[in-house]
């Protein structure tokens, strides 16, 4: 076997094979008697990890470690957990080959040589030997002197499950499935599991059967571990996770302790051409993803200043420029990159557009069984005002729906590098040659799911032009679609069109817009409070007239009315500015009723509160809002009011009464509210509104 060019790296010769054991509070005895049967090897050229996860006997394992010159690490914890053992233990590991075991189990002398040649052959493979359990009276205390042969005579057959007692695999596999469930803890299913996503991925899993590749599992009595109350019920969780989460990447947040990898699960791909100012503002939104486990491509089309100096700001060596010298287009920029991308999948981004803090999380989340990637929602932002569109987006990812519906845009995509190594972008389009790219992998019959969540802000107007200033990318996009549906018969176009009426937009809750928007430029956003009040305040008790004085220390209030029989004031949203005291109006406002909860809110600048926002993406009637001059009979203004809108704002205006601003209503509604706000309104009203 040519060991050198597949155990080297960079001219460093790194160890043929890392060991990595998980150990808590095992005895000594076993652990000395598995390490030296792993020293014993043919492969002489063997590190050990010691993954210590919490023992209690810290210094005894340690000095077992230093003893044979095994690697030690340690971690505080509370709760064994293999997955998470095993997770630091890779981590730490020095060769790109990786054998996981037990502090009880032992190996044959050429079991190591043999793992790795099934390796070297099958590089995409989960490599397992089926384990032989000894009997009683073959513990740690009788075998002093390996005889293999008596082990082998007296021992048992293990059952085909899980990983055997071991497994040995590449850390690309390894950083491809992001490590061992962490959320398994314990003991129990976390081999199998491994071992389940490794063959979705489409990984070999091959069983050696050389007679001369043989492991042990030492006699000792039975522990405890999942036998109790609590520890039945982990089991138990683990066992559905086993069963049910048909996911292959896990441990996607940032507390996963092996997220440091040479191979980095996603990269990230942006093209750019001289719009550093959008960059920056693009490269900051994906370095704060809940999932960090990713390299940074951005390929610089021929921009007339270098871009390295605005990268180099953020200090993360994570970010990789491709400067190209001239500008090719968007097509070749993308092929570039994609190229020298070094992740399992590719996460493509626009430099005008901003990742939400979870995309990368919810997007891997999402990619299950066969699927190649996913794709989720786009929240098309004012690049001026901050105001929001919502697009969910189609669940159904396929020819039809690519062709006829707005499924998705490009942005939101994460999609296996492999797929778009054969599904180039083609170079003759010089902008928006998204459209024919994806169409063309529905066509081949590739799976993308949707992730059920927005995962971008996409800024509209001007700025979401890309390619070259001489290409109009409508024109590209009308010239792919014309291109597409000159290759399918006037039937099959009419049976696209049914099937693409027939899918479904994705449904995402309104609170991830809300969400969302607390990650827009923060020059888009401003800060409100929102006083929620125990019961909702009257015209009983003057409660209403009341509120001209809050008004007139706040200047602007935002008011939601509640619904059904109980009427009256449920909540006021006041801006958050330096000159204003909220405190202040917190008080008064306590001193007409109890004050259930405040909260603080950041919203777009086109949005003076919550619901103003929820009217306005879900365009109940006219999008505009009415605006009135009136006069200081706040106590009647807002009994009419109370009884026919879900809330308004309120604007002082010094001596002249207020300006009144009404959400956007139903027509028949709003004819009737006008009609009795008529004796309201204020000389200076004009012609306005009514």
């Amino acid at each position: 076997m040519d060991t050198t060019m597949l155990f080297s790296q960079g001219g460093v010769r790194q160890p043929l094979l890392s060991v990595v054991i998980g150990i808590r509070n095992w005895g000594l005895d076993r652990l000395e008697i598995a390490i030296r049967s792993h020293l014993q090897s043919s492969i002489h050229d063997i590190e050990i990890v010691i993954s210590d996860y919490g023992s209690d006997n810290k210094q005894e394992i340690q000095a077992v470690a230093h003893k044979y010159k095994c690697k030690y690490i340690y971690t505080e914890a509370k709760i064994w957990s293999r997955s998470a053992a095993l997770n630091l233990g890779i981590r730490e590991a020095s060769s790109e080959n990786i054998l996981t075991t037990d502090a009880d189990i032992i190996f044959s002398p050429r079991a190591h040589e043999i793992l790795l040649t099934h390796l070297a052959i099958m590089p995409n493979s989960v490599q397992i030997i089926q384990c032989r359990d000894l009997p009683e009276g073959f513990g740690a205390d009788n075998l002093a002197h390996l005889d293999w042969e008596q082990l082998f005579q007296v021992s048992s057959i293990r059952p085909r499950w899980g990983m055997g007692g071991s497994a040995t695999f590449t850390r690309a596999l390894f950083s491809r499935l992001h490590g061992f469930e962490e959320r398994m803890t314990v003991w129990g299913g976390e081999d199998t599991d491994f071992v389940q996503r490794a063959r979705r991925s489409g990984s070999l899993f091959n069983w050696v059967e050389d007679p001369e590749a043989r492991i042990y599992h030492i006699w000792h009595p039975p522990d405890s571990r999942g036998t109790s109350p609590a520890g039945t019920k982990i089991v138990q969780q683990n066992r559905q996770i086993l069963q049910e989460d048909r996911t292959i990447v896990r441990n996607l947040g940032q507390s996963y302790r092996g997220a440091s990898s040479f191979v980095p699960t996603v990269s990230i791909v942006i093209t750019t051409k001289d719009r550093p100012t959008l960059l920056r503002e693009s490269v900051a939104s994906c370095l704060s993803q809940t999932f960090q486990d990713f390299e940074l491509i951005v390929v610089d089309d021929g921009s007339s200043d270098y871009l390295k100096p605005a990268l180099d700001e953020f200090a993360d060596d994570r970010i990789r420029l491709l400067h190209l010298e001239r500008s090719r287009g968007i097509s070749f920029a993308r092929n570039a990159a994609n190229r020298i991308a070094r992740g399992e999948f590719i996460a493509l981004h626009d430099d005008s557009d901003l990742m939400l803090p979870h995309r990368l999380e919810h997007q891997l989340g999402a990619v299950i069984d066969d699927c190649a990637g996913s794709y989720g929602g786009w929240i098309d932002f004012d690049d001026e005002t901050g105001a929001l569109t919502p697009q969910p987006g189609r669940t159904t990812f396929d020819r039809p729906s690519l062709m006829f519906t707005r499924t998705l845009v490009p942005g939101s995509v994460l999609i296996r590098r492999q797929v778009l190594g054969f599904y180039r972008y083609n170079e003759s389009f010089l902008a928006n040659p998204d459209y024919h790219l994806f169409n063309r992998i529905a066509r081949g019959g590739v799976r993308l799911c949707h992730c059920g969540h927005y995962v971008i802000l996409r800024r509209s107007h001007s700025h979401h032009l890309t390619g070259t200033d001489s290409v109009t990318p409508g024109l590209t996009v009308a010239v792919s679609k014309a291109m597409d549906r000159g290759s399918i018969s006037v039937e099959l176009e009419q049976q696209y069109k049914t099937a693409a009426k027939a899918t479904q937009e994705a449904t995402i809750p309104f609170t991830e817009l809300v969400d969302a928007a607390q990650h827009l430029p923060p020059r888009l956003t401003a800060k409100r409070a929102r006083i929620e009040l125990d019961a909702p305040l009257t015209a009983r008790s003057g409660q209403f007239q009341a509120l001209g004085t809050i008004l007139s220390a706040s200047h602007c209030l935002h008011l939601e009315f509640a619904t059904g029989p109980a009427k009256g004031i449920k909540a006021v949203t006041i801006p958050e500015e330096p000159s204003r005291n909220i405190d202040d109006i917190v008080s008064r406002l306590s001193t007409l009723g109890m004050i259930k909860q405040i909260s603080q809110l950041t919203l777009p600048l086109a949005y003076p509160d919550v619901p103003t926002l929820e009217a306005d993406v879900t365009r109940a009637g006219s999008r505009e809002e009415s605006h009135f001059a009136v006069n200081g009979e706040i106590e009647h203004l807002l009994g009419v009011l109370e009884k026919h809108c879900s809330h308004c704002g309120l604007i002082a205006n010094g001596d002249f009464g207020f300006t009144l601003a009404l959400p956007p209503l139903q027509p028949s509604v709003r004819a009737l509210v006008h009609a009795k706000l008529r004796r309201f309104l204020t000389a200076s009203h004009g012609q306005g509104g009514a």
